[in-house]
């Protein structure tokens, strides 16, 4: 039993799950002297490459490229084709051609420019195989909307997605398929010419894209227009159909979840991108992250105002859409602001009160009372006595939050990945997977689309490397919520990055660093950091955080985790005490009871 246990452990950490971690990262592999699992830590990190770097190696090349708002673009010598070119991200240096389909690195692109024949080793994007391989098996069971009577394609689009007398003949520039028994509806998503994965809408109107986390294609219409107005689900790109406008619309794959660099290519001939995205600040939010990715100089946003939450939400308030979208504001220079700029922003959140505070915990509805909600660009520190629980709690804090579709990047230099995921699968299903091993791969199945990402570092790192690091997962993966478990372990570091500082002034330097990053990429950061030695019968404070004072300072919320003992029974009781929270101001405790069996803090929340 214990080697079975033991297997399926290890297979859950590389064959199942996968630990999509960052590029900089690799995979767990097996060692060729021993049958166990082991991290490879002996690789070289990529870095992002500059344009200038590429340009000059075209020139060096005497190669003819065309800099356009995202990417650099060239014919692809593979392909051979009058329109056949590859786009290589200015940032990521990440390159895809857009007919072979031939995608990856700068470095690999670098070694093989000019040699045709080697381009034929290059690989196909992962996601766009995988994509097409699901395409290719769903439509064996699925049937052409154009095959359902008048009456039984105004039905459907009326039972799924509420439209009542919808102009059939608008459809025309979609290839809609449906599941007549399941009364679903799919739609292709599609990369130029090629279906490369789909978006499946139930009878219910829920929207799910498939592949479910790296998506290579979207839904547009193709006018000859050098604008497009970019949605983000279904229901929104149909009734964008129903006005005449000039510009093309286009539904992202992921929503407002995520933009997969793959798409950008397929946006680098428009000069003007109108962002309209969603119902609340949280929408608002993506569409000034994606903004930045697409060039904030094109860009124009429609703030989620309540008569203007959404296209469709619009349409049926008869405001003027048109109008929306041609005085959509743009997107300002990062520096320098008016009080013009930020006026729509304040009219969202007064809007959106509700909504502005954050996404909900679902697990531990006390921190929605106190600290209201998980907010975007804020700094979070936790701290507790060695042995109190901070990882286990941060584990399953950040896992009801990535479970709401906040794309989480981990780093845990303390604990091995494969003992963090598996705490985390066995706090998603509250029961130990030890006596379940027969319901392994289905759970291993839904860990799987949850949006988590882990880097594997271990041990001592050097801030430079782990801000790369996470710089590149915010910019590929979107990433909202950054996790580093713990900041000790980035401090004792060699004099070539830290100078001549102490270990107090090197802190100061790495919490500066990650509060400049939550503010400059609106991403929250959360940070665990030991407390100094404190006496074992005083509570800990937001003084007790080791180091300087800037870490408190700096943080918008000081999270503690306090061991409180009962002098007559002996036993001890832990509470997770809020001591700083700059949102509201609101302070207080919440219980914390630990669960073994489900390895979780929440399951007797008082």
């Amino acid at each position: 039993m214990v080697l079975m246990i033991r297997y399926s452990y290890l297979q859950f950490a590389q064959s199942r799950v996968k630990l999509r971690l960052h590029p900089r990262v690799q995979f767990l592999r097996k060692s060729t002297s021993e049958s166990k699992q082991v991290i490879n830590t002996n690789f070289d990190l990529p870095q992002f490459v500059s344009v200038t770097h590429m340009k000059r190696h075209f020139n060096k090349k005497n190669i003819n490229y065309v800099d356009g708002f995202t990417c650099l673009s060239l014919d692809c010598s593979y392909c051979g084709l009058k329109n056949s070119t590859i786009f290589i991200n200015k940032t990521s240096g990440y390159f895809l051609c857009n007919t072979c389909k031939k995608s990856g690195s700068w470095n690999t692109l670098e070694s093989v420019l000019g040699y045709p024949e080697k381009l034929i080793s290059l690989p196909v994007d992962e996601s766009i195989s995988s994509g097409k391989d699901k395409w290719s098996r769903i439509s064996k069971h699925i049937h052409p909307f154009t095959s359902l009577s008048e009456r039984g394609k105004a039905d459907l689009l009326k039972t799924i997605l509420e439209f009542q007398n919808f102009p059939l003949t608008k459809l025309n520039c979609l290839d809609l398929h449906v599941d007549i028994k399941h009364n679903y509806i799919y739609i292709p998503l599609k990369n130029n010419d090629d279906i490369v994965g789909y978006k499946m809408i139930t009878k219910d109107g829920e929207e799910n894209t498939f592949p479910p986390n790296s998506a290579c294609g979207i839904v547009t219409t193709k006018r000859s227009s050098k604008a497009a107005v970019i949605v983000h689900n279904i229901k929104d790109f149909l009734t964008l159909l129903l006005y005449n406008l000039s510009e093309n619309i286009v539904c992202l794959p992921h929503g407002e979840q995520k933009l997969p660099q793959s798409i950008l290519p397929l946006l680098e001939n428009y000069d003007r991108l109108v962002l309209w995205l969603g119902s609340n600040t949280a929408s608002w939010d993506s569409a000034r992250v994606f903004a930045r990715k697409l060039q904030s100089n094109r860009c124009f946003l429609v703030s989620p105002l309540e008569e203007q939450t959404s296209v469709y939400a619009a349409h049926l308030k008869k405001k003027d859409v048109l109008n929306i979208i041609s005085t959509a504001p743009s997107v300002s220079h990062p520096s320098i602001i008016t009080f013009n700029d930020i006026r729509e922003d304040i009219a969202a959140e007064l809007h959106n009160a509700d909504k502005v505070s954050g996404v909900k915990w679902q697990r531990f509805p006390t921190l929605n009372t106190i600290l209201k909600g998980h907010r975007r660009g804020e700094l979070t520190i936790l701290t507790g006595p060695t042995g109190s629980g901070k990882t286990t709690f941060m584990s399953e804090y950040s896992l009801d939050l990535a479970i709401q579709k906040v794309t989480t990047l981990w780093g845990s230099f303390e604990i091995r990945n494969q003992r963090l995921a598996k705490t985390m699968l066995q706090q998603m299903v509250c029961q130990p997977l030890e006596k379940n091993l027969t319901k392994f791969d289905s759970w291993a199945d839904l860990f799987e689309q949850l949006p988590i990402y882990f880097m594997t570092f271990h041990g001592q790192q050097e801030l430079t490397t782990v801000m790369e690091a996470v710089r590149h997962a915010t910019y590929v993966h979107d990433v909202s919520h950054v996790i580093v478990d713990n900041v000790q372990f980035m401090l004792g570091l060699s004099s070539r990055e830290a100078g001549f500082l102490d270990r107090f002034s090197r802190q100061d330097q790495l919490i500066g660093a990650f509060r400049n990053f939550a503010t400059v990429y609106n991403c929250h950061v959360t940070l665990v950091i030991h407390p100094r030695k404190e006496r074992d019968d005083e509570p800990l404070t937001a003084n007790s955080i080791f180091g300087g004072a800037k870490a408190s300072q700096e943080a918008d919320n000081v999270l503690i985790i306090q061991n409180k003992t009962n002098q007559s029974s002996l036993k001890m009781k832990k509470y997770l005490q809020i001591a700083k929270n700059r949102f509201s101001g609101d302070l207080g405790m919440m219980s914390l009871d630990f669960n073994r069996n489900s390895l979780s803090f929440s399951n007797k929340e008082e």
